[in-house]
């Protein structure tokens, strides 16, 4: 059994899990639980990851190891089904959903067998999209027939890496290139490719979301900028996140909050521990310091950051984080 903090610690409540490396929480709002993407946890399949839901009330996880053996968990969302959509890795390569009424899952390989999906987010059109990370594709499963079609993406080779994918303006989706250094926007009505390069060399743009202002925002993890794509010209604009009190916030995953900022989970890997709050009309940005140093928090929930709840998966420490937007912000 795990349990949570018993009061917040600087805003943040803490749910413990540690050896399960937990790098993504996903709010489902219907159940007011939070399903945990968790990198290690080997079972007797052979498998390597797992899925966990927690409840926040009384902090248990229950754990359901990947069907795949000898595969973990890429990125996760829930889709417009009400399956928890994520993409798998390792001993093989594809996309699978657990239902969270059965907590059965489905499993489907992609037609490539090292396609390597990273990420899945839902589209304009009844489907799942997901990046390729080695096969260099840009995946589609349809909801209805779940008949997997990808989609070569431009540049080839290992100079499209690609991350983070996240629903664009209108029939379009977005991802972070990011050791081809760009942001790269595709549009599936037209199955055009809009390529975005940043600026500043070597950035390695990973998160990104769709501003307020209809811009595309991103983070640039070693750049140390947060970026804004002009939404009608596709100018780039670079904005300097580094503060005296966090001189390397090796920001990672960018979300739009219910109250018009830009929040992101900074450290991942590297083992740093903040989560930053970005003014888009000042420029500005505060650092709040995670209960736990070194916590590593790989990812942040957008949709629950859209209705004013931050949850974050802290890999290196071992716990999921939540708090209230509201909450933070009367902090400063």
């Amino acid at each position: 059994m795990t349990v949570s903090a018993a009061d917040p610690l600087g805003g943040f409540a803490e749910y413990p899990d540690p050896l399960h490396a937990p790098c993504e929480g996903i709010y489902h709002a219907p159940s007011d639980q939070i399903y945990v993407e968790e990198i290690v946890n080997p079972g007797s399949n052979g498998n390597i990851g797992s899925l966990g839901v927690l409840d926040p009330v009384t902090g248990e996880i229950a754990r359901y190891p990947l069907p795949v053996p000898g595969t973990t968990a890429g990125g996760a969302a829930f889709g417009p089904d009400g399956k928890l959509w994520f993409t798998y890795f390792g001993a093989s390569s594809g996309v699978a959903f657990l239902d969270p009424d059965t907590r059965l899952f489905n499993a489907f390989p992609t037609p490539s067998p090292n396609s390597t999906p990273t990420d899945i987010w839902p589209g304009p059109d009844n489907a799942m999209y997901f990046t390729e990370s080695i096969a260099q594709n840009l995946g589609r499963i349809d909801l209805t027939t779940h008949q997997i079609t990808e989609v070569p993406i431009p540049g080839g080779g290992l100079n499209v890496p690609t991350t983070i994918i996240m629903p664009g303006a209108g029939a379009k989706m977005m991802f972070s290139a990011a050791l081809a250094n760009r942001i790269v926007e595709y549009d599936t009505a037209t199955g055009e490719f809009t390529h975005h390069d940043v600026p500043t060399p070597g950035a390695v743009p990973q998160g990104l979301t769709l501003g307020a202002d209809g811009a595309i925002w991103f983070s640039e993890t070693l750049g140390a900028k947060i970026g804004r794509i002009d939404p009608i010209s596709g100018d780039i604009t670079e904005y300097p996140i580094a503060t005296p009190e966090v001189p390397v916030p090796s920001m990672g995953p960018l979300v739009l909050g219910s109250d018009g900022n830009l929040w992101s989970a900074n450290g991942g890997f590297t083992g740093g521990s903040t989560i930053g709050r970005f003014d888009t009309t000042t420029h500005h940005i505060d650092y709040f310091p995670l209960p736990r140093p070194g916590s590593g928090p790989c990812d942040i929930d957008s949709v629950a950051a859209a209705t004013g709840k931050l949850v974050i998966g802290q890999t290196t420490g071992g716990a999921i984080a939540v708090a209230e937007i509201e909450e933070l912000n009367a902090i400063k």
